[in-house]
């Protein structure tokens, strides 16, 4: 490409032309909650999200918590995929008189289910108890009718801009800012905090996970590789 510009007097012959190199930095490990920092932050949120002088703050700091939970139960991408969910997309799904639940998101990689936690179920009542058109219907009505509006907003059914700040302010508050790395933490080290206690656990194999996060099962791979041996630790040593 280069001596095609040349050729055709886009720079000049004599102009050095530096070299390339394929070579890129060295990918850095994405920042992350360990399990017992995880801990700590379910046990803070409660109290902070019940805080604020101004009425928006009343409004976003729950919603917060709602949200990052959420992230936390699903490994659904931040923003993309999470912030558009409506509560006709939650539903419940039955195997072997067990219900779980079921959500569809849709982002960059495509629609599709996902299983979330059974805790997640706590996080949908919070959310549908403040919201003021639908908080009249029971909640399993509400996930019947299959309703038309956003899941994360406020009371009034706006949706904030963004959850960045608030979730700044939080690991701010929370002393959670910062990983051992003294990397910042930031919403996506949520999804990524998923994947890596997923990997950890060792219940679910690498395949599942990719189905579950919208990922492949090759860059899972790639991504959490150094915690395969991990996970065959008992097998290993």
């Amino acid at each position: 490409m280069i001596g095609t510009a040349v050729d055709r007097g886009f720079i000049s012959e004599r102009v050095p032309v530096p070299r390339l190199t394929s070579k890129g930095e060295k990918s850095k490990t994405r920042p992350a909650f360990t399990e017992q920092e995880i801990e700590q932050l379910l046990a803070f949120m409660p109290a902070w999200s019940q805080q604020g002088r101004l009425a928006v703050e009343r409004e976003i700091r729950p919603l917060t918590r709602d949200y990052v939970e959420m992230l936390l139960y699903t490994g659904m991408r931040h923003g993309t995929e999470a912030i558009g969910i409506l509560w006709r997309d939650i539903e419940w799904h039955t195997d072997k008189g067990v219900r779980y639940l079921r959500i569809w998101v849709d982002g960059k990689t495509g629609g599709r289910w996902l299983i979330a936690k059974h805790k997640a179920v706590d996080v949908l009542q919070r959310l549908h108890a403040r919201q003021r058109d639908i908080c009249q219907l029971s909640f399993e009505t509400t996930l019947e009718s299959r309703v038309p509006h956003l899941l994360f907003r406020f009371s009034d059914g706006h949706q904030p801009h963004s959850l960045v700040g608030t979730f700044r302010r939080l690991m701010r508050d929370s002393g959670l800012a910062l990983d051992a790395n003294s990397d910042n933490r930031t919403l996506y080290s949520l999804r990524h905090t998923y994947a890596t206690l997923e990997m950890l656990r060792g219940e679910v194999d690498i395949h599942t996970i990719s189905k579950q996060m919208g990922n492949s099962a090759a860059m899972i791979e790639r991504h959490y590789s150094k915690l395969t041996a991990t996970m065959a630790a008992d097998r290993l040593a």
